[in-house]
């Protein structure tokens, strides 16, 4: 609830990155993520009548349009039978690792990849789920807010902290959200 309200708000800032302790965890808050996102996106457009200035309600109508538009995917790596294992969870990790090997559907038909979809501002694919891919060795400058919600330190600390640090043009900084007491390391 809280990454959706916080995200729902920076909605101009460009993409965002959520790191989790494991592979079940991320796919379970994806799942929960998706639910709060599409509540919130009703609640908002529950609110439009009561808005009375036309600026502030063409503004609320492109955040709805754009939340609606947002896709949200986990970008975890596979494992031997990891289908058995997130099913004894009651978890599917099949949509998950098909979007991942085929990517994203486009306009025309064609097909891109779930990493380079990521990388272009224009592309709604905004919200990564991540719980070991993507963490080093993966610039997307337009990403400006990484969640962390899994213990790091040292190195690959830092180098999570250098996804959202990237120059990006309208980008004045990158925002680091700590869910459990990472930054003082």
């Amino acid at each position: 609830r809280d990454f959706v309200e916080h995200y729902s708000k920076a909605w101009e800032s460009g993409k965002a990155m959520l790191v989790f302790i494991d592979k079940l965890t991320c796919v379970r808050m994806q799942g929960l993520i998706q639910y709060y996102w599409d509540r919130k996106i009703k609640e908002l457009e529950a609110g439009l009548p009561k808005i009375d200035d036309d600026q502030e309600a063409q503004m609320r109508k492109r955040q709805i349009a754009w939340m609606r538009e947002t896709r949200i995917a986990v970008v975890v790596s596979e494992e031997q039978n990891e289908v058995k294992k997130f099913r004894r969870w009651g978890l599917d990790i099949k949509p998950h690792r098909r979007l991942i090997k085929e990517g994203f559907e486009t306009e025309d038909g064609k097909r891109i990849a779930v990493d380079d979809a990521f990388k272009k501002d224009e592309h709604p694919f905004r919200v990564a789920i991540v719980c070991a891919m993507w963490l080093t060795g993966f610039a997307v400058p337009n990403l400006s807010t990484l969640y962390l919600d899994k213990p790091l330190t040292a190195h690959p600390l830092m180098q999570a902290i250098a996804r959202a640090n990237r120059v990006h043009e309208g980008k004045t900084n990158g925002l680091i959200v700590d869910y459990c007491g990472v930054l003082k390391n």
